[in-house]
């Protein structure tokens, strides 16, 4: 089942199955801005990262002396969602822990995933609850895959990608799938895309928390999308290599897979976030189409 969101600019579509975004679409162009999945490249389209982004070490962590085992980027993206709120142009899913989820990740917890048009794209907002009397640890973050490129006429290296910050960003390479924070080093991440590009796995960049708005452009039209935070932690950029896979991923995440070095302990894992009793984790991003 799907949800369609639509305003006079813009239409959407987000699937319940994982609360994925699977359709962005200008009325006015009539340009599909999300990668419609293939499994020949990637058979997704915008994921939900959670309990965790990226890997874990060995696949598995330790909660209270008792091993857990989870794959990449966590189950979230491959369970059904309930609607709980849904107007012309906005909707909120909910996941929320039960039998089947504390086999993989033993704490109790209310995901909720928001989307809602604008004018000129689609805010998507994340919202953790902890019911419990204890702490819950956690990662999350998106994944959305942005068609590119965007017209039949257009190349995969017609695209540039750009950060509007002022600053030079901390750049964290993945060994393994695993972060290697020792080797993390400044860069300022402006860059012609390319397949090579992507030959050591995804771009990480630490944003420190700060504002950043990343921008995926052509250079021959002028079309694009930008992504805009005000508080991730990090962003990830990632394409298929050496596959062609026509789309790259912006991705906005408080979290991240673990470090070389782990000792699997999922309370000390690195940037993880920590929920207290009754509290709640609000956080959002914003796509603007161009």
């Amino acid at each position: 089942m799907a949800v369609f969101l639509e305003n006079d600019h813009l239409v959407a579509t987000i699937k319940e199955h994982g609360a994925e975004l699977a359709s962005l679409r200008s009325k006015e162009t009539g340009l599909e801005y999300i990668w419609a999945g293939d499994a020949k490249y990637w058979g997704r389209q915008a994921p939900v990262l959670f309990p965790i982004v990226g890997r874990l070490k060995d696949d598995q962590y330790q909660v209270a002396g008792k091993t857990y085992h989870l794959g990449q980027h966590g189950f979230a993206r491959d369970r059904d969602f309930a609607i709980r709120e849904q107007t012309a142009t906005k909707v909120v899913l909910e996941l929320k822990a039960d039998e089947a989820s504390k086999e993989l990740y033993p704490f109790d917890f209310c995901l909720q995933l928001s989307y809602e048009l604008t004018a000129s794209g689609l805010v998507v907002g994340y919202r953790v609850d902890n019911p419990s009397q204890e702490p819950i640890y956690f990662g999350i973050g998106g994944h959305p895959a942005f068609k590119t490129p965007l017209t039949p006429k257009e190349s995969f290296s017609d695209y540039e990608l750009t950060f509007n910050t002022d600053y030079r960003l901390p750049k964290i390479p993945l060994t393994n799938g695993l972060t290697d924070i020792e080797s993390a080093r400044l860069s300022a991440p402006t860059a012609t895309i390319s397949r090579e590009l992507f030959k050591d796995d995804a771009l990480i960049y630490d944003l420190e928390q700060k504002p950043a708005k990343v921008s995926l452009t052509s250079k021959t039209s002028g079309h694009g999308v930008s992504l805009s935070v005000t508080d991730a932690k990090f962003m990830g950029i990632w394409s298929t290599y050496p596959k062609e896979g026509q789309f790259v991923c912006l991705e906005p995440w408080w979290g991240l897979a673990d470090t070389t070095d782990s000792n699997g302990d999922f309370t000390q894992k690195y940037a993880i976030n920590r929920l207290d009793k009754a509290a709640s984790f609000n956080h959002q991003y914003e796509i603007t189409v161009f």
